[in-house]
Formats: structure tokens, C-alpha cells, sequence
């Protein structure tokens, strides 16, 4: 069993967001099985606790969601330079009431890695978060060729976490409409504010646009 921490991977852990969602690997005998649900949090030295995923996500996996079994954690680190975090651990306990949750052993080790392959440049450009089931006003708070922040009052949050897919749309000089196709990565509550991480879909030449309609030079986005 996996019982014991490293400082460094809680700080690490600290960087997951209460709510945020997070990929599960399941590990069983012969292969493995992959889902989505949600961090809840953790107590240092003792417990991480995730949401205990969906029975469609599960299928004939859910017979092997019990305490001993070994398990991949995957989540987008807030408040980083766009890293991923990973950690292998054992199911500590499976909670069933008041509400179904999984409860992990702190991991020996945590692994991360840097998503952010491009400079994100600092912007206050007034734009529109649009989901299948949802559309907020905001502004982008940064952003390069691969991604951007997305920032709105708190009050006027109506995303469900499993909406991924989203646009961005952003109006030109020419009152003309730009719009960025992206994936939500991860969510952030501050205060008042709501941030929002997402990667951005093959529109880097509609970046470019964005950017010089900003006046930004864009000699920035290639800096190392």
C-alpha cells in the first residue's frame, strides 16, 4: 500500500482545484479502464478524495473500484505553468453514504510535466465563453498560440463540468466576430472570480488576429 508522502508531491496536489476534473485509471488484471470524475480534496498524511465516477463510465469496471486496488491519478495543476500531474496510489476506502466517494493513500511520488509549449501573453480582452448549454461574458486574462484564461464573475457561472467543448468569441476593431474553438481544462474559483483554463484547437492563425488587434507583438510568442 501506498502510506506514506513526500512535501513535494503534496505541494504539488495542493495545486488541484476542489472541483476539478480529473482523469481516473482504473488498473485491473489484464488491462486498465479510464474515467472521468472530480478532485473533493485531500488531508495531508492521510486521505485524497475523488468523487466516485459515473456507473456508464464504469461498466464492468466498477466491480474492481474497491479498497486495495492500485489506480492512476491524471489532473491539470491551477495556479502553474500549464503542468499535468500523476501519481499512482492504492484505494484506501469506498465511501457509500451520504454520498458514494473514493478515498486514495497519499502517493509515494508525484510525477509532473509542462503542457505550455508556447509564451501566454498577459490580455484584457472582453470576450464570450459559449457551451452547448450555456453562454457567460468575460475577459481573456492571457493567451497564447495552444491556449488562454478565461475569467468571469462568479455569479454568472452556469458551466457543468462535463461540458468540454466550448468557443470562444471575441469582437475585431471591425465589430467583425472572432471565433476560437477549445477544450475546458480546468476551473478555478477566486473570491468573486471564476478562472477558467482552456486549450484552444487548431485556430492559432485566429490568435495571431486576436493578438495584433491588441497591438501585441507578436515576436513574444516565440520568446523562450
Amino acid at each position: 500500500m501506498f502510506k506514506s508522502k513526500s512535501s513535494s508531491g503534496y505541494q504539488k496536489i495542493e495545486l488541484i482545484s476542489v472541483g476539478s476534473v480529473i482523469d481516473l485509471e482504473i488498473l485491473m488484471a489484464a488491462n486498465s479502464k479510464r474515467v472521468k470524475t472530480e478532485f473533493i480534496g485531500y488531508l495531508e498524511g492521510q486521505y485524497i478524495i475523488l468523487n466516485y465516477p459515473k456507473q456508464k463510465q464504469l461498466g464492468a469496471a466498477a466491480e474492481h473500484v474497491k479498497e486495495g486496488a492500485t489506480v492512476i491519478v491524471r489532473a491539470v495543476a491551477d495556479h502553474s505553468d500549464g503542468q499535468i500531474i500523476a501519481f499512482k496510489t492504492d484505494i484506501k476506502a469506498v465511501a457509500y453514504t451520504p454520498t458514494k466517494l473514493i478515498f486514495l493513500y497519499p502517493p509515494q511520488q508525484v510525477q509532473s510535466q509542462c503542457l505550455r509549449h508556447h509564451v501566454r501573453i498577459p490580455t484584457l480582452i472582453p470576450a464570450t465563453l459559449m457551451t452547448q448549454r450555456s453562454s457567460c461574458e468575460g475577459v481573456i486574462k492571457d493567451l497564447s498560440r495552444t491556449g488562454l484564461l478565461f475569467s468571469m464573475p462568479e455569479s454568472v457561472v452556469d458551466l457543468p463540468v462535463h461540458d468540454k467543448s466550448c468557443h470562444i468569441v471575441v469582437a475585431d476593431r471591425n465589430k467583425q466576430q472572432i471565433s476560437l474553438s477549445g477544450e475546458v481544462c480546468s476551473t478555478t474559483h477566486q473570491d468573486d472570480t471564476t478562472l477558467i483554463g482552456i486549450r484552444l484547437i487548431a485556430d492559432e492563425g485566429k490568435v495571431d488576429d486576436i493578438l495584433q488587434q491588441c497591438l501585441i507583438d507578436l515576436s513574444a510568442l516565440h520568446a523562450t
